[in-house]
């Protein structure tokens, strides 16, 4: 080997060398500071995490057709979303209750209900009677955030199962318009996140902070869950404390992607009412829109995350392709019934799989100001 080859080849060793790390000491802050980052994180929002219970009656019939009543405690999650004692939680616990508490820092506080939304099953709750507290630690919701990226890492805090203020940490892994079949009424964030019992309701934040949405869902078959956005869950939460129900706008159109060889995925209203808001707009089937508002669309997932904040009487600027030109419509939307919204009801029957029977005077937990003496 002459001594310019060996030469070469020992910088190749030494650079291979170099590019192997030799001493993991370096990364060692980092991880310490992701630790403490998570930590804060837990610190500083767990106590605007509460503990609700709902007490309720469930009735069975033997063979005979004899009914027995029992009562049971169901137990969730919740989050504080107002200085006025206003609770965030899930629709699957407090449907159909007959009494609802609220334990906050130690203390047992009746509760009583809002309104709830059948649709994304967010219910509202507050602390009874004319509480105020400016003391209560509330998650802050930002009405204009963007639903999370796939790859963001989350960190979760309820009481599952029960028990006191627990975190998991996971990571948004896709974002979804439909599942198993069926469309959800807006873009939902997929995450590897487990929400085992009691998970529902409880609010999830990305790693600086902030408050990135709610748990509706358990997805046990992949071991994560669904969570509704930021903006989504402001939207509901407005709608409900000031209106006590939730506001959705009606279009009368259906519409569905449709693969494009040349272009990809595109939008086809396949479907338009008589007398709805898109008929008078002068929408028309096989239609391909591609604009809502100034924001393209190229796909459903789009179009629906776009419709479900335009609000009952705003003007939605459209703009289609029809016969090769673009046509420029503008939708005047009407409210939804109030009765579609309430056929939803049914997807959010109380479920008392696994709920603890009830004791007479509810749960046990220590007296606080505001329960009932």
């Amino acid at each position: 080997m002459t001594a310019i080859a060996a030469a070469a080849t020992a910088a190749a060793a030494v650079s291979a060398r170099a590019q192997i790390p030799q001493n993991r000491t370096p990364d060692a802050p980092e991880a310490a500071s992701l630790q403490q980052s998570i930590y804060s994180l837990f610190e500083n929002n767990r106590g605007s995490v509460v503990k609700v219970y709902a007490r309720k009656e469930a009735v069975s019939k033997d063979t005979a057709g004899n009914e027995t009543h029992t009562t049971i405690l169901d137990v969730g999650s919740g989050f504080i979303a107002s200085k006025t004692g206003a609770v965030m939680t899930s629709a699957f616990i407090t449907r159909g209750a007959r009494k609802l508490w609220i334990e906050y820092d130690g203390r047992l506080l009746d509760a009583e209900s809002v309104g709830f939304d059948p649709i994304t099953t967010v219910s509202i709750i507050k602390i009874a009677g004319s509480f105020k507290s400016a003391d209560l630690p509330v998650v802050v919701i930002d009405p204009f955030a963007e639903p999370v990226k796939p790859a963001t890492v989350l960190v979760s805090i309820s009481h599952e199962m029960g028990l006191a203020a627990s975190p998991r940490m996971g990571m948004a892994t896709g974002r979804n318009i439909e599942f198993g079949g069926r469309f959800l009424p807006t873009v939902y964030v997929r995450t590897n996140l487990p929400a085992p019992r009691g998970s529902t309701g409880g609010p999830v934040f990305s790693l600086d902070g902030k408050f990135a949405g709610m748990i509706v869902a358990s997805l046990p078959e992949i071991g994560g869950s669904f969570i509704l956005p930021a903006r989504a869950a402001a939207k509901i939460r407005d709608d409900i404390m000031i209106c006590g129900e939730p506001i959705y706008s009606w279009f009368g159109m259906l519409a569905k992607d449709v693969r494009d060889p040349a272009n990809g995925a595109k939008v086809v209203v396949e479907f338009v009412a008589e007398n709805a808001p898109a008929k008078k707009a002068g929408f028309m089937v096989g239609d391909e829109i591609v604009e809502i508002n100034s924001q393209k669309v190229s796909d459903n997932t789009q179009l629906r995350e776009q419709t479900f904040f335009i609000r009952p009487s705003e003007t939605a600027v459209f703009k289609v392709r029809r016969n090769g030109k673009i046509v420029r419509l503008e939708l005047v939307t009407e409210r939804m019934a109030s009765d579609i919204v309430k056929s939803a009801e049914a997807n959010v029957a109380p479920s008392h799989r696994g709920a603890a029977p009830a004791q007479a005077d509810g749960p046990k937990t220590p007296r606080g100001e505001g329960e009932k003496k």
